[in-house]
């Protein structure tokens, strides 16, 4: 048998009721519940969100032509006079 150390924390109610939940449902205590889970999230990689799975570097675009800098110029020029 390993060595345990209690530890106290505070967590939402809520929270606790799920864990007693998932608990009773895995036959096993509160303690273990939170133990098995705690050490799953430390040694299982972390799973990329849907959110950090889009790319946030921008993509290369060539040099802008003419036209485009001119429309860019105007556009400064319109922000400057409403200031």
């Amino acid at each position: 048998m390993t060595d345990t150390v209690s530890l106290t924390i505070k967590i939402d109610p809520a929270l606790k009721e799920t864990l007693k939940s998932l608990a009773l449902e895995n036959q096993i205590s509160l303690s273990q519940e939170v133990c098995q889970r705690l050490q799953e999230s430390l040694t299982t990689p972390p799973q990329p969100s849907a959110l950090d799975s889009q790319s946030s570097e921008e993509a290369e675009l060539g040099q802008l032509n003419a036209s485009e800098l001119k429309q860019i110029r105007a556009l400064l020029k319109k922000s400057k006079k409403k200031k």
